[in-house]
């Protein structure tokens, strides 16, 4: 086995697959580029970045300078494929023009930490966690940490799938923040861009969603 990644997005799409499709699959997943990205490449990066640092700088107009910014070069291509990539990333924008960025904050002020290493080895997989922001919060000496992970897929998400994306970020900042921080299962925060659905590894905890990431992992590795 010669893994050197496992997007946590190749983890839902190995689920959804046969058991013919999911040899080919694994297989694969021996040869990924470094340049992939697990949630889709650059496709969505203009929406995911300015809508990050929206929520980072709780500042809406950041939406809306990239919306405008996004339609002039949708205007301007000529290439069909091009465009409608570029209209995709404004239809998420026009989401958020006036969305309440607080609802997905803990905290009023949040510290705004570095990112570890994003491959954790977890049931003797590498598997790639790429939230977009980590953040402490609360009292001198009392410190949560959360962090929220924005991600798209125009297949479409589960709840099922986004319970294994707040699994992968809870263990995540288990292993790198625990010494110094309370992990806050509540803030540790799944969204999804194309409906603003929202999950947090509290569900997983309360059995509100199934944890199925371990069984997920074994299934992959017996495929290697």
């Amino acid at each position: 086995m010669a893994i050197e990644k496992l997007p946590v997005k190749k983890i839902i799409e190995f689920r959804r697959l046969s058991k013919t499709r999911k040899a080919t699959f694994t297989n694969n997943l021996k040869v990924i580029k470094k340049s992939v990205s697990g949630d889709g490449g650059n496709y969505w990066v203009r929406s995911v970045s300015a809508i990050s640092k929206a929520f980072k700088e709780n500042n809406n107009s950041i939406i809306i300078d990239k919306i405008e910014e996004i339609t002039n070069l949708h205007n301007l291509n000529q290439r069909s494929q091009t465009k409608t990539m570029y209209q995709r990333n404004i239809d998420i924008l026009d989401k958020f023009k006036n969305f309440d960025f607080t609802q997905w904050r803990p905290a009023s002020n949040l510290n705004f930490l570095s990112k570890p290493n994003s491959v954790l080895e977890m049931n003797g997989l590498p598997i790639q966690i790429l939230p977009n922001h980590i953040y402490s919060y609360g009292v001198k000496n009392n410190q949560s940490i959360g962090g929220i992970w924005f991600i798209i897929w125009q297949d479409g998400f589960k709840q099922s799938d986004l319970g294994i994306y707040s699994e992968t970020l809870f263990r995540y900042l288990s292993s790198y923040f625990s010494e110094k921080y309370t992990i806050n299962p509540a803030a540790c925060l799944i969204v999804d861009l194309t409906n603003k659905q929202s999950i947090s590894y509290n569900k997983i905890i309360k059995g509100s969603i199934p944890s199925i990431l371990d069984d997920t992992m074994k299934s992959v590795k017996g495929y290697l």
